[in-house]
């Protein structure tokens, strides 16, 4: 059974905004905390299908996932796929959508995600480190909200 769990983050930008700095995979560097390098593996524009492979420092060790853009609708929707049989943990598969929504001159961005396929051990172990996946997804937003509330581009 998949773990899941949800994070919101409200951040002093429109959600047009907020999305072009979610879908900048060469800006991920100026404000995404432990971050090594991004590798693009499909040319063109992003969308739907984009894949990138991602490299950060977690728990002392360099890790990388490769991820793709699953659901897209610019300034509304962001999904998520990453398959962690291709990546660094050689196991399970992670869903996350990323939800905006207008608020004034804000955009409270939602973030659910779903972990799933560890296997029955890991998964029960993961319920246990819950509390520590979504503090480092709300660490993420508050980055990237810090980066774009700082940024007369962002």
């Amino acid at each position: 059974m998949p773990i899941e769990f949800t994070v919101s983050k409200e951040i002093a930008a429109p959600p047009d905004r907020v999305f072009a700095v979610m879908k900048d995979l060469d800006a991920m560097g100026k404000w995404m905390p432990s971050f090594v390098s991004i590798e693009k593996l499909t040319p063109g524009r992003f969308g739907v299908g984009t894949k990138w492979r991602e490299t950060r420092r977690m728990f002392g060790r360099t890790a990388s996932e490769l991820f793709e853009v699953t659901g897209y609708e610019p300034g509304k929707l962001l999904e998520l796929y990453v398959d962690g049989t291709q990546g660094s943990s050689k196991r399970g598969h992670y869903r996350y959508r990323h939800l905006l929504e207008p608020s004034g001159e804000k955009t409270t961005v939602t973030l659910a995600a779903e972990i799933g396929g560890m296997g029955t051990l890991m998964e029960l172990l993961g319920r246990f480190m819950v509390g520590t996946f979504k503090k480092a997804i709300a660490s993420d937003l508050d980055a990237m909200a810090r980066y774009i509330e700082g940024s007369k581009q962002g």
